[in-house]
């Protein structure tokens, strides 16, 4: 990086009134939006922009923290600083849709990882889906083969029983819901929150040791109000970003 070609991509005037820190920032951005810096490279050092760019260490630090903060850039412990990859924007908060639908939607090839499909007890889902018993469907879902986002989804045994022997690799599971079980979701609870990911989800969704996860726990209803589906979806923070329309209903 330390080279004279870098140097010629950074026009940094001590001169003018516009602070330091603010003409790196939106310099770096530029180097970023024109493909000179790509999702994955990794950004010269404090230093090496320090002895390059004639500036402070304070004033390189206060760029890359507002690049960090609006997710250009991220900040791996001892390995250094990256171009973030670009994020997926979902609008799941705004209509009913599945994951491949909604991929397909954004020009995505979406795929699907099946961990694993079992009938298990658990009380808690067991209560709110008013069942025995549930089918546990563990998935990894992807989008251009980048992991994307590890669900853990719950079913009333009763309701859909046999459902394990579909490929869910192949099928989307509010289709097959829909065409074989008679069963349309009408609406959906959510809850979203930002959470640290445990050691599964990181393995499955390959994420470094600080990322972090939006946790999105979801219940599905049909129109007569029966819960049939209870979903907790972890998505890969670094990759995912979601757009949520409000309307004034006073206007």
């Amino acid at each position: 990086y330390m080279d004279k070609k870098l140097k010629e991509h950074f026009l940094i005037d001590k001169t003018l009134p516009v602070p330091l820190y603010y003409q790196l920032k939106t310099q770096l951005l530029k180097l970023i939006d024109e493909g000179y810096f790509k999702s994955g490279d990794k950004l010269p050092t404090e230093s090496e922009l320090c002895a390059l760019l004639d500036i402070s260490r304070p004033t390189i630090r206060q760029a890359f923290s507002e690049l960090i903060k609006e997710g250009y850039i991220i900040r791996k412990k001892a390995k250094g600083t990256f171009v973030s990859q670009p994020k997926v924007e979902g609008y799941f908060f705004q209509k009913l849709s599945s994951y491949n639908e909604e991929m397909e939607s954004l020009g995505l090839h979406p795929s699907t990882k099946v961990i694993g499909c079992e009938v298990i007890k658990a009380p808690d889902v067991c209560r709110q889906l008013q069942t025995d018993k549930v089918i546990y469907l563990q998935r990894v879902r992807y989008a251009d083969d980048k992991e994307m986002v590890y669900v853990e989804t719950y079913l009333p045994f009763e309701r859909f029983s046999n459902i394990q022997k579909y490929d869910f690799t192949k099928f989307s599971l509010y289709n097959i819901m829909e065409k074989d079980y008679n069963c349309s979701i009408a609406y959906v609870d959510r809850i979203v929150e930002a959470a640290h990911a445990d050691k599964k989800v990181k393995e499955y969704l390959n994420m470094n040791e600080d990322d972090v996860i939006l946790h999105v726990c979801t219940t599905a209803y049909t129109k007569e109000n029966e819960a049939v589906e209870v979903s907790i979806a972890s998505y890969h923070g670094q990759r995912n970003s979601f757009t949520m329309k409000l309307t004034n209903t006073k206007i």
